[in-house]
């Protein structure tokens, strides 16, 4: 009875372990998927169709909201789970040319509230 008693608690200890592990990991990792986010847009950005309608040129692209939420859940379980809550927003840039649209504001069309759910597995975190 002894010794189901210990490893019991060294079960429980090893859990409470992994969750620090992933409790401390977490901000890193949020920061790292937003990086991402933003490599991707600066991607589709360089990926742009234009479309010429012999009046003006117009081309869209899909960037994300520098503003996001990293929320960690059941941080002390055996399962961690972390949300990342962002904005998905589709751009358009308009312009007389292909040069002049490439260069212009680009205005925000769409917006779509995403939420990403990963979870953390053998020391490090999944999507």
């Amino acid at each position: 009875m002894k010794k189901l008693f210990l490893l019991t608690v060294l079960i429980l200890l090893s859990c409470r372990a992994f969750a620090e592990d992933a409790k401390s990991a977490w901000p890193a990792f949020c920061e790292e998927w937003m990086h991402k986010l933003q490599a991707r847009e600066e991607r589709n950005v360089s990926l742009i169709k234009w479309e010429d309608d012999h009046a003006s040129v117009l081309g869209s692209y899909v960037g994300y909201s520098h503003q996001h939420e990293c929320v960690l859940k059941n941080d002390d379980g055996p399962a961690p789970v972390g949300k990342i809550t962002y904005l998905e927003v589709r751009y358009e840039k308009r312009g007389p040319n292909v040069e002049e649209a490439s260069h212009s504001q680009a205005k925000a069309v769409e917006t779509t509230e995403v939420t990403e759910i990963f979870r953390f597995s053998k020391g490090a975190w999944i999507y």
